[in-house]
């Protein structure tokens, strides 16, 4: 009797794994530039603050002696600490402004948080001059040589800032604006702003 042999076909071999979407992956690699900069500034920040920390506690220690004398308050400070601090206030309503789409409103709070943090600047100049028409100079106390020292390594670093907030300013005359930009800059004015009131505080409170 003829037996039909029938051929079985072999099983297919196991399906490999599925890849998961290509937005999922995670690349290695560096971290992108944006997120490099934020950090960078972050580091800068914290560097700054250790340099001016350590002049602080020079200041509180040298306090402690014999001949340190206070120097007359200058008044025009309190306008200065006025103009530092509306000028933080006026760049975070430009940024509101920006999240809001209301380009009008940016570009006027942005220049109008440049001007005031331009007039910060102009105060102290008129405080050091006030201060040198008494007669006090580096030489002549303790306390007048760490108001020179603190207040002008201040403004070296607010003119710093100034530099980057009119590059701002232009990009945003021109319709060049990036959120992301101005939020990175918002960290370095944000902190100068609290530098000086700590200044401020240490120097004549």
């Amino acid at each position: 009797m003829a037996v039909t042999v029938r051929e079985v076909a072999p099983p297919p071999p196991p399906k490999p794994p599925a890849e998961p979407p290509h937005e999922d992956r995670r690349p290695e690699g560096p971290p992108p530039p944006r997120v490099a900069t934020r950090v960078g500034i972050w580091l800068f920040v914290g560097a700054v603050t250790l340099f001016f920390l350590a002049l602080t506690s020079a200041l509180l220690a040298r306090a402690e002696g014999l001949d340190w004398v206070r120097i007359p308050f200058p008044r025009i400070l309190w306008g200065s600490t006025a103009a530092i601090l509306s000028s933080s206030f006026a760049l975070e309503q430009a940024r509101r402004a920006l999240g809001k789409g209301d380009g009008k409103r940016f570009r006027g709070r942005l220049q109008l948080a440049a001007l005031l943090g331009g007039g910060f600047l102009a105060a102290q100049f008129t405080a050091w001059r006030e201060l040198s028409h008494h007669g006090l100079s580096l030489a002549n106390s303790p306390h007048t040589a760490y108001f020179y020292l603190l207040t002008g390594a201040h403004a070296a670093h607010l003119l710093g800032g100034l530099a980057w907030f009119g590059a701002l300013v232009r990009r945003a005359r021109r319709g060049q604006v990036d959120p992301e930009r101005i939020a990175d800059f918002a960290v370095y004015w944000h902190f100068l702003a609290g530098l000086w009131v700590y200044l401020f505080a240490v120097l004549f409170l």
